[in-house]
């Protein structure tokens, strides 16, 4: 069940940037009813062809998620100081390898999403004006427990974009920086870069099957 819940939410990360045209955004936490909720009804209105065609769960992400997905600056905080020392096409390559490892993970969450319900809670300034901090908890009937995740949110171009979210305090952003550190200490980025195409491989055939 936590796991998941984790990878439900981790799908939720990229969702809540979606704003408008005009150069007034909507309110955060409105931006992330208005979105969840369309997103579950697209994926309920379609889970007989979703179960059929698995592979299909894509479209709904490249169309609902993969524009307003601020993966530049994800890939800066995740690499860290690593990212000064990289030339511009590692940059680019680890940036669209990192896309397809979080597109391919949330594909498979959002398959297994079902009976999940979640409560918006209070949002918060951060230390600067255009960074916010949205509350939620997911509840399921499997457990009586709640489980916080908390999603740091800032302003680029006009548009509200998540940039990190926290599951029952733990960063993810932190995570992937800790795990891909060690791996760029251990055996450089470019080991990385082939280790995250060859799980995304992996993680589209397993999908297809």
């Amino acid at each position: 069940m936590k796991l998941k819940v984790i990878l439900f939410m981790m799908l939720l990360l990229p969702l809540f940037s979606m704003t408008t045209n005009s150069a007034v955004t909507r309110e955060p936490k409105d931006v992330v009813i208005t979105t969840v909720d369309n997103v579950i009804a697209r994926v309920n209105a379609e889970r007989d062809l979703l179960e059929a065609q698995p592979e299909k769960i894509y479209e709904v992400v490249n169309e609902l998620i993969i524009p307003n997905f601020d993966f530049l600056n994800m890939s800066k905080w995740v690499l860290g100081r690593y990212w000064g020392n990289a030339s511009e096409e590692q940059r680019n390559v680890f940036a669209d390898e990192f896309k397809t490892l979080l597109v391919r993970t949330y594909a498979k969450a959002l398959l297994g999403f079902s009976d999940e319900k979640i409560n918006y809670l209070e949002t918060k300034t951060g230390s600067k004006p255009n960074i916010v901090l949205v509350k939620t908890e997911i509840k399921s009937n499997a457990s009586p427990k709640s489980t916080p995740v908390n999603y740091t949110m800032h302003i680029s171009g006009g548009d509200w974009k998540v940039v990190n979210v926290a599951f029952e305090g733990i960063s993810l952003v932190d995570i992937y920086r800790k795990s891909f550190a060690s791996e760029i200490r251990n055996n450089g980025l470019a080991s990385l870069i082939q280790k995250l195409t060859d799980k995304n491989e992996r993680l589209e055939r397993s999908l297809a099957r």
